[in-house]
């Protein structure tokens, strides 16, 4: 396969979608995406990910207190991104132990944003990215594992998941190990899934994740930089594209104030990996980029 490049990388301004359901109407539409679940009080992703997040409690021990180092360091980074949802609201350990349970043991503050806009990236070859205005970010690493399962019945929800393979595939591709990947942009449609995917990546052990994220790991200033534009639970929730568009925009140095490097006390992002996730835990992709 050759080279391909992420030749452009567009924001566009962020905003809050409204809807308005009576409660009949909401009623309807929970059990039509749910379907039997709903009559146990089962329904939504937020239920399903409490369900994986609660299986992780048992098994490795992780809970709360990993997952508020996570919120509280990607939130950090969109305090430093003008166009985050959450650029101007901080976050302290008490704003997260306050916020009130979602679907227990996930609180609010472990749920991504719901929010509305687009981006978009555009990927050519190497050959012609070269003369673009703008710096590529070479895509030098992919990989993709499906592991189906009905989260009712699913005993991997707590590891390994997808993640595993797809992130062996693409540093074997790249040709690299983890240690030369200088910041990681990962799906985040919850705190514990920055978790299970950076352990099951390699960067730590099963149970290791909350001494790993101690010390201020993925803010600024810290050696491994996770989620720089907030991610999708403090910038703005565009699935897959959220992580892809900001490592290839830290690639091309193209971030203001949350710029890897001198300015954030970070190393310089030659290598970012990026991650996507499908379903509960049921599929997954992962990219290297890299500058040119």
């Amino acid at each position: 396969m050759g080279a391909l490049e992420l030749g452009l990388c567009n924001y566009v301004l962020i905003s809050y979608g409204h809807s308005s359901l009576s409660s009949d109407s909401m009623q309807q539409m929970l059990m039509d995406l749910s379907g039997d679940d709903a009559a146990f009080g089962h329904f939504g992703a937020t239920g399903a990910y409490a369900l994986a997040a609660r299986r992780a409690m048992h098994t490795f021990g992780t809970g709360p207190e990993t997952w508020r180092q996570i919120a509280m360091g990607q939130r950090r980074w969109a305090n430093l991104n003008p166009q985050a949802v959450m650029h101007a609201k901080t976050m302290t350990a008490q704003d997260y132990d306050s916020s009130r349970w979602v679907v227990e043991p996930l609180r609010l503050l472990d749920n991504c944003l719901v929010t509305d806009g687009g981006r978009a990236l555009v990927v050519t070859s190497l050959e012609r990215a070269r003369d673009l205005k703008q710096p590529p970010a070479v895509i030098m690493g992919m990989g993709q594992h499906d592991q189906p399962a009905e989260i009712g019945q699913s005993l991997t929800m707590d590891g390994p998941t997808g993640a595993k393979r797809a992130g062996e595939a693409a540093l074997a591709m790249a040709g690299i190990g983890r240690d030369a990947v200088d910041a990681c942009q990962i799906y985040d449609c919850f705190t514990y899934t920055v978790e299970i995917t950076l352990q099951d990546y390699g960067f730590f052990g099963p149970g290791e994740g909350q001494a790993w994220f101690q010390g201020g790991t993925i803010e600024p200033g810290g050696r491994m930089p996770v989620n720089t534009s907030g991610g999708q639970l403090s910038e703005a929730y565009f699935m897959g594209l959220t992580p892809l568009a900001e490592g290839a925009m830290q690639i091309m140095g193209r971030c203001g104030r949350r710029q890897l490097g001198p300015a954030t006390g970070t190393r310089e992002p030659r290598i970012v990996m990026c991650s996507d996730n499908g379903g509960i835990l049921q599929s997954h992709s992962c990219i290297i980029l890299r500058r040119l």
